[in-house]
């Protein structure tokens, strides 16, 4: 039978307690900030419910029956756990913490993205993070149906009924083997300098390689797509190997540049820009956590740039 069948609500257990531990209905009225007349109601209604007494009341004030005591006995635990309860909601409410579903491109992850989701769950360590790689396309399919609360995309996607914050710009670099001619070429790289090589492409189904196709095309040639792989990795081990050049995010290559034999060439074409975006539904629907960790993505950002 549920609690509530006994008249066991929370107000009337805790001016019971009052009660008990004054030792009098005046004196818990007082405390309570109730009228004595609803005091009394509340604890002679309860009585009527369970059907036994629980105090007994003498001109010296009022004392807990056997069964009272019994009661109290619980109350303490009772009000214990409800305490808990009510600390864990308050930091829930406020962000400290939750949990966080997070999807991002290859290009993000291969930044300093990691980096700063470290020194998040460094100032924030009861926020469970859960990180996912995907494709762009998938990241912002997640965020509409709400299987990802956050999403790291590229700007240039499609977004319907969400918000694209924007975030930061990833830039293209070409990458080269460290003996391929276009390396002692001053300054940069055009795009139809790369064209006549053999090309390491990653995956097919990644926006990025059909940027480079697409821009191809545009200048009436055909990629000479020679490897395509899944990863930033794969596709500078291959280029290393010497199986062609290729086109990564800087921050794919640059902290690997010294150590891998290879050699990372800006690249001057109007595309090798990419703005990256916080994908999100609502910011006002985000959960607290969720909007603790965008304005800590978005305050890094704007020291990056001081």
């Amino acid at each position: 039978m549920p609690w509530s069948s006994f008249g066991l609500d929370l107000v009337t257990l805790r001016v019971f307690k009052a009660a008990v531990e004054e030792r009098s209905l005046v004196r818990a009225a007082e405390r309570e900030r109730l009228a004595l007349s609803a005091i009394s109601r509340r604890i002679s209604e309860m009585e009527a419910r369970i059907g036994t007494a629980l105090l007994r009341r003498h001109d010296r004030g009022v004392e807990p029956t056997a069964a009272g005591e019994a009661l109290m006995r619980h109350l303490d635990t009772l009000f214990e756990v409800l305490e808990h309860t009510i600390v864990d909601m308050e930091a829930f409410a406020a962000g400290h913490r939750g949990q966080i579903r997070l999807q991002a491109n290859l290009s993000v992850l291969a930044g300093s993205f990691p980096e700063e989701l470290a020194s998040f769950q460094k100032s924030h360590p009861d926020i469970d993070l859960y990180i996912e790689e995907r494709i762009s396309a998938d990241i912002i399919h997640s965020v509409q149906i709400g299987t990802a609360e956050i999403g790291l995309v590229s700007a240039t996607m499609h977004a319907p009924n969400l918000q694209l914050l924007h975030w930061r710009t990833d830039h293209l670099v070409a990458v080269l083997p460290c003996d391929h001619r276009l390396v002692k070429k001053e300054g940069s790289l055009r795009f139809r300098d790369l064209v006549e090589d053999s090309f390491v492409g990653l995956s097919t189904s990644m926006a990025l390689q059909n940027i480079f196709r697409r821009e191809a095309a545009m200048l009436g040639m055909t990629l000479k797509e020679r490897v395509n792989v899944a990863s930033f990795d794969g596709v500078r081990r291959m280029i290393q190997a010497g199986f062609g050049v290729g086109i990564l995010p800087e921050g794919g290559v640059t902290p690997y540049s010294d150590t891998a034999g290879l050699v990372a060439k800006p690249l001057a074409e109007p595309w090798a820009d990419r703005p990256l975006s916080i994908c999100i539904r609502d910011m006002q629907t985000l959960s607290s956590a969720g909007r603790l960790l965008v304005s800590h993505l978005l305050r890094k950002e704007v020291s990056s740039r001081s």
